[in-house]
């Protein structure tokens, strides 16, 4: 039971996640990997759950270039506001990371 997107929304979790252990690791059997179904949907079967994304954040030379170029002298008349946008980031992020920069 392959997937190549997540289009469909009502995906059997607990068989996607035992796709990837089985493909990753040489000792899973399908017996065992039933049995480890079974275990996981009498625990939590019926129960709706919610899988949040992590948020990407930025490398520390990321934020340090965001620094120096919020501190350079060409971006000294550029409002807060078009610096953090250019950046992709918060007006109160840029200032969080010149607080801790300078």
């Amino acid at each position: 039971m392959q997937r190549a997107d997540n289009t469909d929304r009502e995906i059997d979790i607990v068989l996607a996640i035992l796709e990837v252990v089985a493909s990753a690791t040489a000792g899973l059997t399908p017996e065992k990997s039933r049995d480890i179904e079974q275990i996981v949907k009498s625990r939590y079967g019926g129960l709706r759950f919610r899988i949040t994304k992590r948020k990407k954040h930025p490398t520390s030379e990321q934020r340090a270039q965001v620094v120096r170029d919020a501190l350079s002298d060409t971006m000294t008349t550029v409002p807060t506001d078009q610096i953090a946008e250019s950046h992709g980031i918060d007006r109160s992020t840029l200032y969080r990371y010149l607080k801790r920069w300078v």
